[in-house]
């Protein structure tokens, strides 16, 4: 597997990278809800709904967290674009028993209070507008029984309403006493989901 390697250019380049191309592409950016950070290892669990996303959550991560951002990528997708290696993502390669060695990777990152770790469990890209969701199989071998972690959901959505330019809100919250079976989590995510559409598609301009 590929392991992230830090490396303070990139890190402060794609900070300002973000940054800027939001404040660019977007009319506004609305947030419901706060992170705190906590005293351990945080997992970001957050839709997957276009290239954007990992932008995003280097967004969130640096308005509220501000923790080492590490993002888990296919390798197939990270070898190609080895500077993302630099500002804290690795690989996982399904299929092979380098799983084992990402898994455990994550884990160790996990039992550090100043990672933060985003992960999209959905696997690919889907529509804004897909109200099922689903995980892919294995997500609860990230966690150990003994793991004491901090787990944040966000959702993003994106409408223009009467502007040229988009707004993006972000729904934000953290789950208390979560359950870390790859049921507990999906069901969990789902509620919060659903929540987060209602008050999406009720929000008037």
């Amino acid at each position: 597997m590929i392991e992230a390697r830090h490396h303070w250019f990139f890190t402060r380049f794609f900070n300002w990278y973000t940054s800027f191309m939001i404040k660019k592409d977007f009319y506004e950016v609305v947030f419901d809800g706060e992170w705190k950070p906590a005293n351990c290892g945080t997992m970001v669990i957050g839709n997957h709904i276009s290239w954007w996303d990992g932008f995003w959550a280097l967004y969130l991560n640096n308005q509220f967290l501000k923790k080492d951002f590490n993002v888990m990528m296919l390798e197939e997708q990270l070898s190609q674009r080895m500077f993302l290696n630099k500002a804290g993502a690795y690989s996982i390669q399904p299929g092979t028993r380098d799983v084992l060695k990402s898994l455990q990777y994550t884990k160790n990152l996990l039992r550090d209070a100043q990672n933060m770790v985003l992960m999209f469990p959905q696997g690919e890209i889907s529509s804004m507008f897909n109200h099922r969701i689903s995980f892919e199989k294995g997500v609860e071998r990230l966690f150990d029984p003994d793991m004491k972690i901090q787990l944040l959901f966000y959702c993003a959505f994106v409408d223009y309403f009467s502007h040229r330019k988009p707004s993006l809100f972000f729904y934000l919250c953290e789950v208390e006493n979560p359950d870390l079976s790859a049921e507990g989590l999906l069901k969990q995510y789902e509620a919060f989901y659903i929540e987060s559409m209602n008050k999406q598609s009720n929000i008037r301009e």
